[in-house]
């Protein structure tokens, strides 16, 4: 390889690294309320405890409906997918109560070791007791289902 050549491909590496750097580090456009904008993890770390802790309940229903769509359903399925989704109505609501507890962000600087230890206990134990209570839901409806079915949900992003 020539000197020439090795210059070159060092030139363009390094401008594959630098160009997505210097684009991330640019400042993001204001909206049109006068507001930043954030991006991805910008906009999770921006919300409020609570909002993240809705957001990431709001996902998991979500996550369950697509799952319900996947699944198409028969109607002798479909009594049993509803108790499941009450199952986790109600552990969804056992955690939005936990959700409630947290203390906005400005305080969220003076909460002790304690204090964090003492909150991530208490969404534990919310998510333990809904995976209790769900659980007979989910087997009755799991056998139930075809095999076709069951693979759907033992891998819902399986592409193959």
């Amino acid at each position: 390889m020539t000197k020439s050549t090795i210059i070159g491909a060092a030139m363009v590496a390094a401008t594959a690294v630098m160009v997505p750097i210097l684009a991330w580090s640019q400042a993001a456009p204001d909206r049109p309320d006068g507001g930043p904008r954030h991006h991805g993890w910008e906009q999770r770390m921006a919300q409020s405890p609570q909002q993240a802790c809705e957001d990431h309940i709001a996902r998991r229903a979500g996550f369950a409906a697509y799952i319900a769509a996947k699944l198409d359903l028969t109607p002798d399925q479909k009594p049993l997918w509803d108790k499941v989704q009450a199952a986790m109505q109600a552990s969804a609501d056992k955690q939005r109560q936990v959700c409630s507890t947290l203390k906005p962000a400005a305080e969220r600087g003076q909460e002790t070791m304690i204090d964090r230890m003492n909150t991530r206990q208490a969404m534990l134990t919310a998510q333990l007791q809904g995976l209790q209570q769900v659980e007979p839901a989910v087997q009755a409806l799991y056998q139930s289902l075809t095999p076709a079915q069951k693979a759907v949900m033992d891998h819902p992003f399986h592409r193959g």
